[in-house]
């Protein structure tokens, strides 16, 4: 499969490079990363994603690059990174699958299996920590020379922070991650850059909303009867509306997850954003939770330690907390493949 994709990308002389909706740190970097290999190699080369990426990143200077409406241009290859399926780039596709179904489509991704386009040609590995150390892993064996700094550092910034700064990925992940890491830092991507922009330095409005969130967090306590298991639960919430009382947005609003994560004594965390009209959750483990399982219950995107999800809202956002609280608990009780179990 890779022989394949290698043939169609260097037989492609246009290609329009795709990001998915609400892009996080990973999909930014493979799509920059990626598309900057391909410029090199004298191809045009065109960045989508329906949303602009969090501020946070403004350093890297990317903004010229992207651009947040589909030109429906002809072009000879589209290539997804980061995710898998037309709902995911939803401003583009909907309504226009007359022109995206008969194109050659790349998929990259590090997500299980979904709703897969026809017309596309896919290589997945679930297994590793970030799409943007897979698509670093292929394209060093087939373009290692064109490899440089900036490059670097694109994959560098998402490998770090997919991880948080490589504390979430343990075991032979771990080690794979790392090497990866050595390789980038061989290469002169930019690492005190990163840390200071990312790990240390937040606005003064940002901690507040953390502060905000933080103090709105509750505990829950789930019993599981088939394994006699007690879950314990941590959770907290916030309306989109009030990332603009902070002027923040919603990856500033992360931090508090990220502090929620570090609590002992925790299997699951649950963070509730009401955006819209729809709920979104996002869900991390702490311990033997598949959160992938839980996702898969409903529209959902992630993998066994980080997930989310998203569901309709009914408009009143403590009846939604609750309706969903309820629904978690109800689906741990009667699914007890929701709780890993050493084979």
């Amino acid at each position: 499969m890779l022989e394949k994709i290698k043939q169609e990308i260097e037989n492609a002389n246009t290609i329009a490079v795709f990001g998915h909706e609400v892009i996080d740190w990973d999909a930014l970097g493979a799509i920059l990363g990626f598309g900057r290999l391909l410029e090199k190699q004298w191809k045009t080369v065109s960045y989508f994603t329906p949303n602009k990426p969090s501020h946070v990143f403004d350093f890297l200077h990317y903004d010229q690059k992207l651009k947040y409406e589909f030109d429906y241009w002809d072009y000879d290859l589209l290539v997804f990174l980061d995710f898998n399926q037309y709902s995911r780039i939803p401003a583009f596709t909907w309504g226009h699958e007359d022109y995206f179904d008969p194109k050659k489509k790349i998929i990259i991704d590090h997500h299980k299996p979904e709703a897969e386009p026809t017309n596309t040609l896919i290589y997945r590995d679930p297994s590793s920590i970030s799409t943007c150390s897979l698509v670093y892993e292929i394209t060093k064996n087939w373009w290692k020379e064109l490899f440089d700094e900036e490059i670097a550092t694109y994959f560098y910034t998402w490998l770090s922070t997919d991880s948080w700064n490589f504390r979430f990925d343990e075991g032979e992940q771990s080690v794979r991650a790392f090497r990866i890491a050595a390789d980038l830092l061989e290469l002169w991507a930019h690492k005190k850059e990163i840390i200071d922009e990312v790990f240390r330095s937040k606005s003064y409005r940002s901690v507040q909303f953390m502060q905000l969130v933080l103090w709105r967090m509750q505990k829950l306590y789930i019993k599981v009867p088939e394994w006699e298991k007690v879950l314990s639960v941590i959770y907290s919430y916030y309306d989109e509306k009030e990332l603009e009382e902070y002027h923040i947005d919603h990856d500033e609003a992360d931090y508090a997850l990220h502090v929620m994560q570090d609590i002992r004594n925790n299997d699951l965390v649950i963070f509730i954003k009401k955006i819209e009209n729809y709920i979104k959750v996002s869900l991390r483990w702490r311990w033997d939770i598949d959160c992938s399982l839980l996702a898969n219950l409903f529209w959902w995107g992630g993998h066994h330690n980080a997930s989310w999800l998203k569901i309709q809202s009914c408009w009143y956002l403590e009846k939604d907390i609750q309706d969903f609280l309820n629904e978690i608990e109800y689906h741990f009780q009667k699914e007890s493949k929701l709780i890993a179990t050493e084979e």
